[in-house]
C-alpha cells in the first residue's frame, strides 16, 4: 500500500508540474496577443514611393 501511495503522489506531482507549465505558456501567448493588438492599433507611417512609375496611375 505504501508503494501505491508514493506512486500516486508522484503522478500528482507530474500533473501539477504540467499544469504550471501550461499556465506559464498561456501567459506568454496572451502577452504576445496583447502586443499584436497594440501593434495593429498604431497606424504605419505613409511610405514614400520608389521606382519609375508615374504618379497619375
Amino acid at each position: 500500500m505504501l508503494t501505491d501511495n508514493t506512486e500516486i503522489r508522484f503522478e500528482i506531482e507530474k500533473i501539477k508540474n504540467k499544469l504550471d507549465n501550461q499556465d506559464k505558456n498561456m501567459e506568454i501567448v496572451f502577452k504576445y496577443l496583447d502586443e499584436l493588438l497594440e501593434k495593429q492599433e498604431k497606424p504605419n507611417p505613409p511610405r514614400t514611393r520608389i521606382g519609375y512609375k508615374p504618379d497619375n496611375l
